[in-house]
């Protein structure tokens, strides 16, 4: 009620629920703040500790509501109207439809300062679909916990100038300037499982299998487990290093400026503490010790700044009677009439390939990334066959309809055993094949913007070229095979050469360009120019 799509007043709550719930922590005779449309201050010794109707409640009470000034009684009635419509479909429609309804009707689209906040709204619904158990959220505190792990989306009108992105995300790409905050805080603190173990080579040679080290938590109140402690330990270790790894490949990102952005504390003696050991500060320390030390010696503490006090008429609400805009006017379109294209409009070039089968060439690609990097060796026919049911809902999740998750299922079956069974597709993934790499990522400024491109395979091959090869699971029946692959190799060919131009920048050996169609068993290659 409080919220800007209604906007009552302090004293306009009090008024409708003062009686029946109490102001609790408010000094007795301190008035409350006052602003514009805010009405007279409250004095808190008027509000009684007794009752505990619900608001909702409070809000069918005709003779309370007539208390209220008219403005309030009209901002009641509107919210009041939409609110008995939602509750009304409590359990006969999605809790989603329902709140995003409510929040539609409210006019809360017309409450939010940015589009960054209309995509925040979004990632809450989303997750209240997540949550919902028939047409309800059974666990109120997992929906309280989910919350509070969202975050705000970053603005989605700035420039991509600027990207925002983990260390791990930004493995393979390059920028002119890197920004690394938080330097000295140390990685969240996780609870100790319940059992340590560790693979560690077998005294006998590599021809034993491993020997494992496994250990228990201790007993509350008992004696440490010492190889516990130790798998501790050693997993500290691991994480040190591991620290490293990534402070080096952050560092390594940046081609003109790094900025390293971290913070230490002082004991009470107004000395300067170490960072803590676990972050990525600590690595840095033994180098920029001296930087932070000089910087505290001839530093001075700032005074602390006092907050500035609340302005009054703070009320942030829509204007009495408001109302949304009108819906824009039905297209009229009569069956069998042609819609009219804009003079000078692009002609849409035809999709051959159907939903079903995009989805089938994104499990077809994931798996053969998952070939190329493990090796064509560790991928025998009784392993893809194996995993039918891991495709078979990968499928589903994209959503491929059940009566057809067989058929794509086969496909994606056929399009890999075919490329196994190939001799083009057995050298695509062949091991003598230098700087193989799959689902390989690149960054290029464009116009001013960075532009990624990923390419489905490149290696370097016995003479030296260069390879960029693009997987095709595209489906042809009847004759004119190679009259299609002719066509789809034009199609393509423009994609392949921007991936050239992006790699040329890297690579001075000479390019070759493929399209490989797995269910086709075709093949068309070029020079790139």
């Amino acid at each position: 009620l409080r919220a800007p799509w209604c906007g009552l007043t302090l004293a306009d709550l009090v008024t409708l629920a003062g009686d029946e719930h109490a102001a609790k922590e408010l000094p007795k005779q301190s008035p409350l703040p006052t602003g514009e449309g805010q009405g007279e201050g409250i004095d808190s010794s008027l509000l009684p500790t007794h009752g505990a109707a619900s608001i909702w409640t409070l809000l069918q009470d005709e003779p309370r509501i007539a208390r209220l000034n008219a403005s309030a009684r009209q901002r009641i009635e509107n919210v009041r109207t939409v609110l008995a419509s939602a509750l009304a479909m409590r359990g006969r429609s999605r809790l989603r439809q329902i709140v995003e309804g409510a929040w539609l009707a409210l006019g809360g689209p017309a409450c939010v300062d940015a589009l960054t906040d209309l995509e925040d709204a979004r990632v809450y619904l989303d997750l209240l679909d997540e949550l919902e158990e028939g047409g309800d959220i059974t666990d109120t505190a997992r929906l309280a916990e989910q919350v509070s792990e969202l975050y705000a989306l970053p603005d989605v009108t700035a420039s991509d100038a600027l990207q925002l992105m983990t260390i791990h995300k930004a493995k393979g790409l390059e920028f002119d300037t890197v920004i690394l905050p938080g330097l000295g805080s140390p990685p969240r603190h996780d609870d100790p499982p319940l059992l340590r173990w560790m693979e560690t080579p077998h005294a006998g040679g590599s021809s034993y299998p491993a020997d494992l080290l496994l250990a228990p938590i201790h007993e509350t109140g008992s004696k440490k487990e010492l190889l516990y402690e130790y798998l501790k330990t050693l997993d500290k270790d691991k994480s040190r290093h591991e620290g490293g790894r990534l402070l080096y490949v952050a560092a390594t990102r940046a081609k003109r400026a790094l900025h390293l952005l971290g913070t230490v504390k002082r004991d009470k003696d107004d000395e300067m503490k170490a960072p803590p050991p676990a972050s990525l500060l600590a690595l840095l320390w033994p180098v920029i010790e001296e930087e932070f030390v000089a910087a505290l010696a001839h530093g001075e503490t700032p005074a602390p700044i006092a907050a500035p006090a609340p302005a009054p008429g703070n009320l942030r609400r829509l204007v009495a009677g408001w109302q949304a805009p009108p819906l824009p006017s039905a297209v009229a379109w009569a069956a069998g009439a042609a819609l009219p294209v804009p003079e000078g409009s692009p002609e849409v070039e035809f999709d051959w390939a159907s939903e079903t089968i995009r989805h089938v060439g994104s499990v077809v690609h994931r798996t053969l990334q998952l070939i190329g990097r493990e090796g064509v060796a560790r991928w025998p026919l009784p392993r893809i066959e194996a995993l039918a049911p891991g495709f078979r809902l990968a499928l589903a999740r994209q959503g491929v309809p059940e009566a057809k998750l067989d058929q794509a299922v086969q496909r994606v079956h056929e399009a890999l055993r075919r490329t196994l069974n190939d001799a083009k597709g057995a050298w695509l993934f062949d091991p003598k094949h230098s700087e193989a790499k799959s689902e390989y990522a690149l960054t290029l400024i464009e116009h001013g913007k960075p532009v990624t491109s990923i390419m489905d395979r490149s290696f370097v091959d016995a003479n030296g070229i260069r390879w960029i090869i693009d997987y095709k699971t595209s489906t042809h029946e009847g004759g004119g095979l190679d009259a299609f692959l002719d066509r789809e190799q034009e199609r393509y060919r423009g994609q392949l050469e921007r991936y050239a131009a992006v790699l040329r920048k890297l690579d001075s050996r000479p390019i070759r360009l493929g399209l490989y169609f797995p269910l086709l068993g075709g093949w068309r290659e070029w020079e790139a120019s």
